[in-house]
């Protein structure tokens, strides 16, 4: 890390969690820190038809533990059976875990173009990110925001970065991923203001 301070112009972050995580044993050298910069993924600005929303809750990324798929698929399942009106979906794989979830209102979709997920993002309720391992940025989360999504996030690595969120999962387990989806639900003006805020405030 040393070396690449000294050798080149200018490192780029995506988020300042990454920075931080770079300086870690060098110290806080100010000189050294001026070569770096945080340059944030983006995503283009979209109208959404908030009429068109559907009762649909998506998780979208690695189907494995350490993006969070087995606390989304236990907490789904319970989800479904209250609310027998909205549907589920990840999109995703991983040959490497299996974690198998059935309900008849819950799908699983191997992985596809970037261009229909983010059509997917634009039918979408909400979006879960529940990630346990450190983000470095997030972009599934800026996305599905940007996409007027309410999405709920961990406060894993750079994902708290990712756009003006109030929906983090301070405690990270299917237990407490039920019970903010069981709120919102529940509450249809407060899903619809938690979206607006989110396509309306994606930093």
């Amino acid at each position: 890390r040393l070396y690449l301070l000294n050798n080149i112009d200018k490192i780029l972050f995506n988020s300042k969690w990454s920075q931080k995580r770079f300086f870690i044993n060098i110290g806080n050298d100010e000189l050294l820190k001026q070569k770096t910069s945080v340059c944030y993924q983006s995503t283009s600005r979209t109208n959404i038809n908030f009429k068109q929303k559907q009762k649909i809750i998506s998780f979208i990324g690695k189907l494995n533990s350490a993006k969070g798929y087995d606390i989304f698929g236990k907490a789904i399942i319970n989800i479904l059976n209250k609310f027998k009106n909205w549907k589920a979906f990840a999109i995703g794989n991983e040959r490497r875990e299996s974690h198998i979830f059935k309900h008849k209102n819950f799908k699983v979709l191997n992985w596809l173009p970037h261009n229909k997920i983010l059509n997917f993002y634009k039918k979408s309720s909400i979006s879960v990110v529940c990630s346990r391992w450190q983000e470095p940025f997030g972009r599934t989360a800026m996305e599905s925001a940007a996409y007027g999504c309410a999405t709920i996030t961990s406060g894993r690595g750079g994902l708290p970065e990712t756009f003006d969120n109030n929906l983090i999962l301070n405690n990270l387990n299917s237990k407490s991923l039920e019970k903010i989806i069981s709120k919102i639900i529940q509450k249809p003006t407060l899903l619809r203001n938690i979206q607006k805020r989110n396509l309306n405030n994606v930093l």
